[in-house]
This record gives structure tokens, sequence and C-alpha cells, in this order.
């Protein structure tokens, strides 16, 4: 049996109070007496005691206090736990994804999640044992098989949200390995459902606890860009019904920049453009909205753009998408030849190259950005043109804010070495390297392979990858959201903290300092957003069909019997008063 309210406990302190009141009640009977002087005598034998006799001959007192004890325990709320029996043994997946953070009332749906496990693993039998893992971007086991109730619980509590999207393939995959080494073993999913259909049917013993309603209000900010004197704010409403709010721009002494009103029906997006704002090491944006159920992505901030001025070369046959998405800069100064007019004096001639399915012979001694190289070709390793089913993007600075979840690519090669961007199937389908000394950053992907130039995640690329090659506000380091803080010999600090972070401490949203040896620089961290809808689903879509969940409540509530039960003593001790008198 677990308790949803343990506090309300403390109203028991009523029934000591009772025993006393009834250990000190005095009886009283009509008597006539001849003097009053007789009447003093008799006030001074029935004075007030506290007489032991009496509680061993009054059963209206032991209906008096069970009748309390039963209202104290139906204020605390007890449930009777139907399923947990000796030796069960089950793998408990947590959804850390951001649609875990809607509030569904005074919790969101992450907490009611770990109050339901908590209480899982407060009224287990001794021989049941559990497993955690956390479900985000990618799956991790946050407590093997384990019967000690304190571990578990200690471990729970590290759970939180970490991810844009949840990944549920693998997790069930984790779940599914580490259950087949425990006979019997089934598997527990805690989550909203908002991910795509499952790669396989779940395996038997499976169970998926749905968490949330289907109706969710949010505006979330998709991303924040500075770009000279202006500032991009991407707003999305990501929820099921039209939404309003506004959106507020602060600098970094936390002053009112800027605000806007904004209204949005369900999967609206708007771009608001802020001009001439005042210069700031970094700026922040929000959301403000009395009825928006996720907190956590009203807020993004963004380091202060710097200028990165300079001569870029085209070198293409013609690709409107990539000339376009270029001239939105107009600190940079863009010309363009096709590849045949391409001479080895030009490599002397700019500043940044941008090379579209061609590859000179010779790279220029400048930071070069590629699309679509040939294959082969003698300068990094590359493969034959395939057909891409699913891509992911990889933790790097240079994908900072960029969100690929509503970009398709339709073919492209195998790009070998470097730090990856982006993968595939087959491997990585983007890099960052170094040539000459230089940056060189390569996509295996003509950018009219896809719809990549008509996603918001195509400027915002493009400008991540210009501002590192200038040397411009890309961190050395990425930092992220629910990251521990890394130890050795660089520090972390918090803005207007003289102390670093302590090793191991999670990261939340905001702008830190981050030293390295003589090094110093400032690195946003902002919470994981998604633009897929937040609204939970109750069933789940397989190959095999769907799979419904439920509340999982996983037992019986005991407040209106323990009401009812209350109510029947105090008739019972209304006769048994009325019987005595």
């Amino acid at each position: 049996m677990k308790l949803l309210t343990p506090l309300a406990l403390l109203a028991g302190l009523v029934i000591p109070a009772i025993i006393i009141l009834y250990m000190l009640k005095k009886r009283t009977r009509p008597q006539t007496v001849s003097s009053i002087i007789l009447w003093q005598r008799l006030e001074r034998v029935n004075r007030p005691a506290l007489r032991l006799s009496k509680l061993l001959r009054s059963l209206l007192l032991i209906l008096q206090l069970l009748t309390a004890l039963l209202l104290v325990l139906a204020l605390a709320r007890p449930v009777l736990n139907l399923v947990t029996g000796s030796g069960t043994t089950s793998v408990i997946i947590i959804d850390t994804s951001i649609s875990m953070g809607v509030r569904e009332g005074r919790e969101t749906r992450l907490e009611q999640a770990l109050e339901r496990i908590r209480a899982q693993i407060r009224g287990k039998a001794p021989g049941d044992r559990f497993a955690l893992i956390a479900m985000g971007e990618e799956a991790a086991v946050v407590s093997g098989f384990s019967s000690d109730s304190a571990a578990l619980l200690a471990a729970l509590a590290q759970v939180d949200i970490s991810s844009a999207r949840a990944n549920p393939n693998a997790a069930l995959a984790l779940a599914v390995n580490m259950a087949a080494a425990e006979a019997g073993a089934g598997v527990l999913l805690y989550s909203a459902g908002c991910f795509g259909p499952l790669a396989r049917l779940p395996e038997e013993g499976f169970e998926f606890i749905t968490l949330g309603s289907q109706e969710v209000e949010n505006l979330l900010i998709e991303n924040v860009v500075p770009d000279g004197d202006r500032l991009y704010v991407t707003v999305f409403n990501n929820g099921t019904v039209a939404a309003s709010g506004r959106v507020e721009i602060r600098d970094s002494k936390g002053e009112l920049a800027g605000r806007r009103e904004v209204q949005l029906e369900p999967q609206g997006r708007q771009v608001l453009v802020w001009r001439n704002l005042p210069e700031s090491p970094w700026v922040s944006a929000a959301v403000v909205s009395k009825s928006d159920q996720l907190d956590l992505d009203n807020l993004c901030y963004s380091l202060g753009a710097k200028t990165a001025p300079g001569k870029l070369l085209l070198i293409s046959e013609g690709n409107l998408f990539l000339e376009r998405g270029l001239l939105l800069y107009p600190d940079i100064s863009v010309s363009r030849v096709s590849p045949a007019a391409y001479t080895p004096a030009m490599a002397e001639m700019y500043d940044l190259f941008v090379l579209d399915g061609f590859l000179p012979p010779e790279l220029p001694g400048a930071p070069i950005l590629v699309f679509d190289p040939p294959h082969p070709n003698s300068h990094f390793g590359t493969g034959e043109a395939v057909k891409i089913e699913s891509l992911r993007p990889l933790s790097h600075p240079l994908m900072s804010h960029v969100d690929f979840s509503e970009v398709s690519i339709g073919f492209g090669k195998v790009i070998t070495g470097g730090s990856g961007l982006l993968e595939f199937e087959q491997g990585l389908l983007a890099a960052a390297m170094e040539r000459r000394g230089q940056p060189l950053v390569v996509f295996g992907f003509a950018v009219q392979a896809g719809d990549l130039p008509l996603r918001p995640a195509f400027p915002i690329l493009l400008r991540n990858i210009l501002d590192s090659f200038a040397g411009s506000s890309q961190p050395s380091i990425l930092l992220r959201f629910c990251q521990k803080v890394p130890g050795g010999d660089a520090a972390v600090y918090a803005l207007g903290s003289s102390e670093p972070l302590e090793p191991g401490q999670k990261l939340g949203a905001g702008v830190y300092t981050y030293v390295s040896g003589e090094a110093e620089e400032l690195i946003a961290v902002n919470p994981p957003v998604t633009t897929d809808s937040v609204a939970a689903s109750d069933k789940l879509e397989t190959p095999g069909g769907q799979v419904r969940g439920h509340a999982g409540t996983r037992g019986m509530p005991l407040l209106w019997p323990l009401i009812l039960s209350a109510l029947i003593l105090t008739g019972i001790e209304w006769w048994v008063d009325n019987y005595g008198s």
C-alpha cells in the first residue's frame, strides 16, 4: 500500500487529543441536596482526573478513535498495490523528452511519472527488482536491476528532461536486452507518446503508461539569431489550440530591449525582427503567457553577433538556393564563378570559399564550405551517392540552434574523416575538418537534393558556419542543457558568480563563462526545443498494429472505502451513545 499525500498523517495528532479529553471528561447527573454544603462536597468528589480505568471500559471511545483513524487515513489517500508481488522484475523506461515538461495541473508529466515510480518502488515486495532507463534522443541506463529501494530512489532523483525528442526504438531495444537476462521481466514505458511509429512490435509483458492530455497550449522560442544590427526570433506553436503571448527581448543587464505581441494557430510559425537594438554581449528572448503549459521552451539565449566582413567566392554551375542564402549576410561580399572559369589565382583574391559540386586540384588556403563533393577526390574520402532513409544531427557547435527534425534529404554520399555534423544509415553525411590549417566543412549532398533550403535550419546553419570561419560567435566547446559540468583544468562559471560550478553539476538554461587556461569565453546554454506536437497520445503505432496505454494507477484507491467505513462507525457510535443514555 502507498500513500499519495503522506503529510496528511500529521492530522493523526487529533487522536491523542481525543484520548486526553476523554480522560478529563466529567460525567454529572441531577441530584437533589438539602444544603449547598453537600453540593460543594459533591463537586470535590467529581473533580476531573486522568482515570485510566475509563479507557478500558469505554466502547464509545474506541469507536471515536477508529473513526478518527479512518478519516486521517482517508486524508493520506492510500492506494492498495494490486500488481506488485514477490519476485516481480521490471525494466522501467522514463521518457525524458521536452514533451514531458508539459504542465498538467500543478505537476509536469515527468513529475507525475516520477511520483508514480517512487510509489511503486516504496510499495514493492522484498523480492521485486527494478531497472531504470532514461529515454531521450539516446537511451541511457539510470540503474541496473536492483531490489534496493534507497538505491533506486537515488538513481530516480537524477532523471530530468534532457532531450528535444524521445527515441523509443533505442530505449525498447536496450530494455529488451536487459529483460532477456532476467526470466519473466516486464517492460514499463512511462511517456506521453509524443513520437513516431515503433520499428517493431513490443515483447510480451510490455505496458505503456500514458501521461498527459491531448489538448495543450504552448508557444516556444524556436531560435534566436543575431545578424549585425538585426535580431531574428522565431516563435512556434506546437500545441493543439491557438495561443497568444508576448515576446520580450532583454539585454545582458536584464533590461527590456523590445516587446511584441504574437498569436499563432497550431503548427504556426512567425519570425519577429528587431533592428538597431543596443549592443550587448548576449540577449535573451522569452515568451510571456499565463496559459502556456510548457515553461521550459519559453526562454532562449543568444550571444551577440560579431561582424564577419570579407569577400566570398561561390564556385557553382548555378544554385539559386545557395546564392540567396549567402546574400542574406550584407557584411559579406559574394561573387560567383562557374567551375570552368575558376583559376588558382583566385585563391588569393577571396577570404572565404563555397564549392558546390566542385573541388579544384589544390584547395585554397582559406576557410571552405563544400556541398556535394565529387567522388572520388584527392582531398578527403567519399562514397558513391546512395538513397538516404533517415538522418540524425550530431552534437557539434556548428549545429547549435539548427533543427533538422523536419529536413529530408533524398540522396547523399558518405564523408570520411573529420568531426561529424550529420549521420545517416551508412555513416557521416557531413563533417568538419581542417586542411592546410584552415577549416573545411563538407556536406555530402547537394543543397537541392532535399528540402533544407525551405527550412529555418538552412540560414541558421549557414550563419553558424560563416561565423566559425571568421572566428566569431561559435564556442570552442558545446555545453548542452542538463549536461554535467566537465571536470579537468577547465572551469565553468555562472554569470555573476566568482566560484566555479562543481564538476558533475547539471547545467540549466543560461549564459556561462567557460575558462580554459588563459582563454575565457561566453557560452549560451538553451533548453531543448521541438516543433513536433506535444499533445499526449494514448496509443503507440507498431508494425503489428496499435498498442493502447493505460493511466497506470496500478492499484485500488482506498479513499471512498475509508470514508464509508468512517460513516458506518459514526452511526454505530451514535447508537451506542443513545443506547447508553
